[in-house]
Formats: C-alpha cells, structure tokens, sequence
C-alpha cells in the first residue's frame, strides 16, 4: 500500500515515453526519485505511469528473449529427434540389442557387446540425455514466458487506468478550484476502488490457500530488514480500504506492516511453507502468496515484477530465509517497500505481534 497522502492540487505534468537507450538501473532510480519528490496527486500518477512504462519496456525485451530462446530449443530438439531418427534399421538394431543386455546386467554397460553396440549404446544414450536437457529448458522457458505475458497484461491494463486518471486531473486542473478538488476526489475514489478490489481478490487466494494440517509454527522473521513505514490498524490514509477487524468496522485500514528497502532488495519467506500464488492483484500489484501450516497464509506486495522476476513459482515449497522475490514499485505505491502481510484463517494478523519488533 502506498506510504503517503498527496496534498490537495493537482498539477499536470507531461509523460514523454522512455527512451529504449536508458540503462535499466538509471530507469529505475529515476522513477524512485520521481515518485518520493512527488507533491500533488497529478505528479504521483504521472510517477507512477513512468514507472509502468519503464516496466512494460523491460517486460517487452524480456519476452522477446524467451521467445528467442524457445526457438532456439525448438531447434536444438528437432535437430536431436532429426539426429535419432537418421540412425537407420541396423543401427536401432544394434541399439536395442545393446539395451537388452545392460538390461541383463549389473554393469552400466555390459563387457559382452561388440564395440558397434557400445557406440550405438553411447549415442543413443548421449542423444536422449541431451533431448532430456532440452525439453526440460523448454518447460522453464514456456514457464518465464508464461508469468512474463501474464505481467505485461497486468502492466498494459494498470497503465490504462493511470492515464484515464492523469486526464481527468489534466482537464481538471484548467478549470475553477472546485474542480479541480471533485477530480482529485474522484480520482482517489478510483485508487481506494483498486484497493478495495484487491483486497477481494487477495481474500479469495487466501481462501484457496490456506492449509489446517500441521503445527503452527511460532519461529516467525521479518522477510525484509529496513524503517518500518506504516504500521498494522486503523489509519487515516484514504486510499486503504474500509475494513472490519475484530467487530469493529474501520472506514480504513492497514492490514500489514510497510517495510521501506532499496530498489531490487531481496525478500524473503517468513517462515517454512508451500508458494500457492505467483501474479498479480487488480491493482497491479504483484505478490506472491505462501500457505503455512496451521492456517497461516504469508503475502509479499509491490515485489518487482519486470526487471527481476520472482525466483519461485507456485507449488513451489519454500525454506525460511528462502528469496521469493525483490522490492519493486508495481501496483499502488509512492515508493519501493515491501508490504508484509499475515493472515491466519481468513483474518489479518499484525505480523509484529508474531514477530517481535
């Protein structure tokens, strides 16, 4: 969640697209400084949309190379199972013959074959380590290419929302005061909307999630060490969701702790369990979800989802201390944290309470 309000005046600024030239990491500090020197809600979503596009630009090379790797394994296994299929009857002969005597045997390769059966034994064995090879790089590169088109959906469709935003506070903005206040207003309706829709989306991974089985463990660690930026509860931030916490009702509320870190961090599972979702929320954040024992389900927010893709995927079982991924700026946020949450049986847990400070 984001880690500041914007004060009340919009002012419009322009989004000239990023030059293809830009090194990544200068990309990257730009946008971070772009977002921390933000003073108006007009200059934090022009912030922001830099951010996507510069996102959406390492996404774009990225899926260019995994396409151009996935060709290349194409070939290398149709150059394999071209290779297998010019051996000729006499050779597959040999080959089986060769097979059915290791088969026999305790020996890797037994001593009563002709040397013809060794080589075809050798190079059939040698051209199905290498189709073995081959095919298992294609499973991890359709895998990347996977999460990467799933992240540049996601990018495509949270920078449409910002430049819808940035228009209505551009056109505002030339008008009287008053409109220029219902724009901003309207527009930070929009973002606790994106919020809210999030957090619904978020309650039904959980919900899927969530394992009984096992002991809850009790050895607990932050996943990220730095300030802590906004705590766990009730806050007057407008753009948290209204919440129900305990009977209570919170017209908004944080639920997880804001962990501030430099650009590319790396973050780590809080404790031992099972990665059950890789992706993102309707707010464009990407997360990453892990399931433990005893109903506990930990969430990772705003982790970096162009420049460095999320080391594990889900399904996945994880250590603690095991990187599941890198702070980043995706999603609703005016500079890179982590948000940390804990939720156990469907319910926000302040992670501090388990943890300690």
């Amino acid at each position: 969640m984001p880690k500041s309000s914007a004060p009340a005046t919009p002012i419009a600024s322009p989004s000239p697209s990023p030059s293809p030239s830009v090194d990544p990491a200068e990309a990257r500090a730009r946008d971070a400084a772009l977002l921390a020197n933000a003073t108006s809600l007009a200059q934090i979503i022009d912030a922001q949309a830099r951010v996507a596009r510069d996102e959406l630009a390492a996404l774009d090379e990225q899926v260019a190379q995994v396409s151009k790797d996935l060709d290349e394994v194409n070939a290398d296994i149709a150059t394999v199972q071209t290779r297998s299929a010019e051996r000729g009857t006499i050779h597959e002969r040999l080959a089986r013959d060769a097979f059915r005597l290791a088969a026999l045997s305790a020996s890797p390769v037994p001593a009563a074959i002709s040397q013809a059966q060794r080589d075809a034994l050798d190079d059939l064995r040698s051209l199905e380590t290498g189709l073995a090879a081959a095919q298992a790089k294609l499973t991890d590169r359709a895998a990347v290419l996977s999460q990467l088109t799933e992240s540049v959906g996601a990018k495509h469709a949270h920078l449409a929302r910002l430049r819808d935003r940035a228009r209505v506070l551009a056109a505002a903005a030339a008008g009287s005061d008053s409109e220029a206040r219902a724009a901003q207003v309207a527009v930070l309706q929009a973002l606790a909307q994106d919020a809210a829709a999030a957090q619904t989306s978020l309650a039904q991974l959980v919900a899927s999630a969530m394992v009984q089985d096992g002991v809850a463990t009790t050895a607990w660690s932050l996943p990220l060490r730095g300030p802590l930026t906004q705590a766990f509860g009730p806050t007057v931030l407008a753009l948290e969701p209204a919440r129900l916490y305990r009977g209570a009702y919170y017209d908004h509320f944080h639920d997880a702790i804001d962990i501030a870190a430099p650009l590319g961090s790396p973050v780590v599972a809080a404790a031992d369990g099972q990665v059950t979702f890789v992706g993102h929320l309707p707010d464009g954040a990407m997360i990453v979800l892990i399931a433990h024992a005893g109903g506990f389900v930990s969430e990772y927010a705003h982790l970096d989802d162009a420049f460095v893709l999320p080391p594990v995927r889900a399904g996945q079982p994880v250590k603690a201390g095991q990187v599941v991924g890198f702070v980043g700026l995706t999603g609703i946020t005016t500079g890179p944290h982590l948000h940390f949450a804990l939720i156990r049986n469907g319910e926000a847990v302040d992670p501090l309470t388990l943890i300690g400070s």
